[in-house]
């Protein structure tokens, strides 16, 4: 099922809810543009635009809209902001090769990544064998999470968000989804993480 761009700003609000207040977010304030908040943190209009995949159109922002930036000081923090800006943009596809808006877990993580110079394997269970393996109770912003459908082989991944909380390209009824560390599937399935230097 794909999902269709949510436009208004209460959606695009409600996907930043679980981080607190850093610099690594932005919100459009008047007279703002796509290219003058380029300017404002040194980075390539380019780049800008292809971190923000949720602004249907990059020439027409309005006040308050939520802007996926980089920071020298936040980059895990900045990998899980452009992660949640795919909440509307991303469906579910298993094998789909067109991320971010058609991919699978597995396809939408590599991407995430790559956004940010971490080269990951296209399928879980190679992602799971990348980085340093991290422990339940360890885990940090940003790092990978593996589960198992079986107990033993990874067949799904997501990123911890903090908080205790995830997010993941979860299937074809949810799509991308934010969820509790804590929740019941979650606990049953959680393998163990893996923590990439950014």
């Amino acid at each position: 099922m794909k999902k269709q761009l949510i436009g208004t700003l209460a959606a695009i609000a409600a996907v930043f809810t679980f981080s607190s207040a850093a610099s690594a977010q932005h919100y459009v304030k008047s007279g703002e543009t796509m290219y003058s908040i380029s300017r404002e943190h040194q980075m390539s209009l380019k780049d800008l635009i292809s971190l923000n995949k949720h602004i249907a159109d990059p020439n027409k922002i309005n006040i308050g809209d939520y802007i996926v930036i980089r920071t020298e000081t936040e980059k895990q923090k900045d990998l899980t902001d452009y992660a949640k800006s795919l909440q509307y943009v991303t469906a579910y596809k298993y094998g789909g090769q067109n991320a971010p808006y058609s991919t699978d877990c597995s396809g939408w993580a590599q991407h995430v990544f790559a956004k940010f110079n971490i080269k990951l394997p296209r399928v879980s269970r190679d992602q799971a064998k990348t980085g340093t393996p991290v422990k339940f109770e360890n885990l940090q912003i940003g790092d990978l999470m593996f589960f198992s459908a079986d107990g033993k082989n990874v067949t799904h991944t997501g990123i911890y968000l903090g908080n205790d909380y995830w997010i993941s390209n979860l299937n074809e009824e949810k799509d991308v989804e934010i969820l509790s560390t804590w929740g019941k599937w979650s606990r049953e399935h959680f393998l163990y993480g893996a923590r990439h230097k950014l």
